[in-house]
């Protein structure tokens, strides 16, 4: 992957929705902790109910979201359980994955798989928390942030529903 400057790291980070609410100055703090990495079609960006380690950003290439639905037991009396995954999205450039689970610590809702060679910006945890601590007033930045990114959620539910 190539190198990606500081500066262009901040124009991508406000580019996410999640970050928009924060200033230039908010961004360079953001932008410290941000690895830039690659990813292979196939790699497992985030896994279905795992508790997520990195909220991922993903710059170029797209990966599919997936949920498990309904459980089939297959096998006979011991047989294995399994979930029959469906597909619940697309994602691509300026999408942002496994954020939710990096801020409150809990297990993801879904897999997400890259489809096509894939370049991201990873921010991880302990970092993330680590800035939150140090920098209050990023919550209500960031909770503007997540609130629009809900109310967008709802309103496509709206017209998908």
């Amino acid at each position: 992957m190539a190198d990606v400057s500081r500066a262009e790291t901040v124009r991508m980070l406000d580019g996410v929705p999640l970050f928009s609410g924060l200033t230039k100055r908010q961004l360079t703090a953001v932008a410290k902790l941000v690895d830039h990495m690659s990813f292979e079609p196939g790699a497992v960006l985030v896994k279905e109910m795992e508790v997520g380690h990195r909220l991922i950003i993903i710059r170029e290439g797209t990966a599919e979201v997936r949920r498990r639905g309904n459980v089939v037991r297959t096998g006979g009396a011991e047989g294995v359980e399994q979930g029959i995954s469906r597909r619940l999205a697309t994602v691509g450039p300026g999408d942002v994955v496994g954020e939710l689970s990096i801020i409150d610590g809990k297990p993801t809702s879904a897999s997400v798989v890259a489809d096509t060679p894939l370049e991201a910006l990873v921010i991880y945890r302990t970092r993330f928390i680590k800035l939150l601590e140090s920098t209050p007033q990023l919550y209500q930045r960031l909770l503007v942030g997540l609130a629009a990114r809900l109310r967008a959620i709802d309103q496509r539910a709206d017209i998908l529903g």
